[in-house]
């Protein structure tokens, strides 16, 4: 599961439109010659009137066309591949896909069938189909530059890290100045810990795309894995839901051939992840007009007017959903995210746990309602929601973290310690992990739990692969707890001295207040809660 956890960003629903289409066996375009695939035809009820009527009249003259006796290979290639991407642009993926295998079957060098193709798969989440059409795209046509982003990001998404890095190299080499190659350039160098290599490309790709503020975070994570915590903290802040994307006039072209709701929906979020949210605010507002009882035209104008600040409103929308569809979860999550930030804890509670009934498995939801509820001083509650969470998502850093620190505020330091224990031994390469462990070693307020010995060890691990100020206290923190004082204060003051430099400010008063305790022999060993928290 992605690391969503530090970010509550409201759902869009998807317009994947899943529940679309009946099929029947009347609603069949037959093919014309031996080796083509029949269309299996959307059923025109389940379909808005003015869909419903492009998509009946160019059904009717492709099959006309299909059947003329002359027609040679490259016009019904053309026919099929028309009906191919009005099919796609409504997000009706079965009989899309029909049609491009039948286009790619009748002209197999023509490489817009194959991409489309692949693009619909990976749409489709059909990640090793997508990879194999784009594969085939990127022979018959090396210079598309967003076939090769586009088989880096399904790479990435697999934990293919060498087969991503090679796809985004790819892509660089068609353009230098690729934002999405460069970024996912960082993203592979992130997920193998070479943090400073990622934000080079991160930065690179910030250049190209400065309106691209979503990059912030991933600018941030780096840095943190750093351990440069104040440059993580600003990026932090600057982060925003515009992504990067690269160009692809194939891709970009379907939203010319549609219309009715989907087409204001299409529209919708296209401006809502450029950030324009106001624009996406109109497009919603006209598809629920077009049609008012559409759960994805009010959850995603709900979210889009959250963007803008308009809080009640966004709330309204999401309530209006709800009446439509009582068990949506994306609206219930969204309610929860919303009554969450303006305190209203209790509604956000119950909207939460209706999400969760909804989708169990939602493992975002349970954080944030695990959060929710520590911030409504419902701390038992808490604990067992973060045990649920840490149980499904083990490789989940944040939860577990947040969830050791829950149980030492609930006084549960054992069982804090227990959880470090068997995080790090199942993950031992994760520095922040060893980084809490270490302090609780060393200044667990429960004194039978420490153990100076390894917390010196973990701490100096931490700090010789990050060098970060704070993780340097830690190791001063274990020095104490062992009693070496003299060596705890040497080694403060040469942290203070850093840190006063780089004018941490915060840090520097912490790690000043800490080297009064190690200079007294009498007050050295830490007091529990003692030293500076990693």
């Amino acid at each position: 599961m992605p690391n969503r956890f530090s970010l509550h960003c409201l759902a869009l629903l998807a317009l994947l439109f899943a529940q679309a289409i009946a099929q029947s066996a009347d609603r069949i375009l037959s093919a014309p010659k031996p080796d083509l695939l029949p269309v299996h035809l959307p059923d025109p009820a389940k379909l808005e009137a003015g869909v419903r009527e492009q998509l009946l009249s160019l059904q009717s003259t492709v099959a006309a066309h299909l059947q003329e006796p002359g027609a040679t290979d490259n016009q019904l290639s053309e026919a099929y591949g028309l009906l191919a991407r009005v099919y796609q642009a409504y997000s009706l993926t079965p009989p899309a896909e029909e049609c491009y295998l039948n286009a790619q079957r009748l002209a197999p060098q023509d490489f817009r069938w194959v991409y489309l193709l692949g693009s619909l798969y990976q749409t489709e989440a059909r990640a090793p189909d997508a990879a194999a059409a784009f594969q085939r795209a990127q022979k018959l046509r090396p210079d598309y530059l967003a076939t090769p982003v586009n088989l880096g990001n399904l790479h990435l998404q697999q934990n293919h890290l060498e087969d991503a890095q090679a796809a985004f190299k790819e892509a660089l080499a068609l353009d230098a100045r690729c934002a999405a190659a460069h970024y996912g350039l960082g993203q592979v160098a992130l997920s193998q810990r070479r943090y400073a290599e990622a934000i080079t490309h991160f930065n690179q790709a910030l250049a190209t795309a400065p309106a691209a503020n979503r990059i912030n975070y991933s600018l941030a994570m780096a840095y943190r894995g750093l351990g440069e915590t104040e440059k993580a903290q600003s990026y932090l802040e600057r982060q925003g839901s515009v992504g990067v994307r690269v160009a692809d006039p194939l891709r970009e072209a379907l939203q010319e051939l549609v219309r009715g709701e989907r087409l204001h929906l299409i529209r919708g979020r296209m401006a809502f992840d450029a950030g324009r949210f106001a624009d996406a605010v109109a497009e919603f507002r006209q598809a629920v007009a077009a049609n008012s009882a559409s759960i994805p035209a009010h959850i995603n104008l709900g979210s889009a007017l959250s963007q803008l600040g308009e809080t009640q409103a966004a709330i309204a929308e999401f309530q209006a959903a709800l009446r439509l569809a009582p068990d949506n979860s994306a609206a219930r999550y969204n309610l929860g995210v919303l009554f969450g930030g303006l305190k209203q804890f209790e509604p956000a509670i119950e909207h939460l746990r209706a999400a969760l009934k909804a989708r169990p498995e939602d493992a975002e939801a349970r954080v944030l309602l695990a959060r929710t509820l520590v911030k409504a001083s419902r701390l038992e509650e808490a604990s067992t929601e973060y045990t649920q969470v840490v149980a499904a998502q083990p490789e989940e850093e944040d939860a577990l973290l947040e969830w050791a620190q829950l149980l030492t505020k609930l006084k549960q330091h054992s069982a804090a310690l227990a959880e470090l224990e068997k995080a790090s031994q199942r993950f031992p390469t994760r520095g922040r992990t060893a980084a809490a462990l270490a302090y609780l070693l060393a200044a667990s307020p429960q004194m039978d739990l420490r153990n100076g010995a390894r917390a010196l060890d973990l701490a100096q691990r931490v700090y010789q692969a990050t060098g970060a100020v704070n993780h340097g206290a830690l190791v001063a923190l274990a020095l104490a707890e062992l009693g070496r004082c003299q060596e705890a204060a040497a080694m403060q003051r040469r942290l203070l001295s850093t840190a006063e430099s780089e004018k941490q400010i915060a840090l520097a008063a912490k790690l000043k207040t800490d080297l009064e305790h190690y200079d007294n022999p009498a007050s050295c060993r830490p007091t529990g809660g003692a030293g500076s928290t990693p």
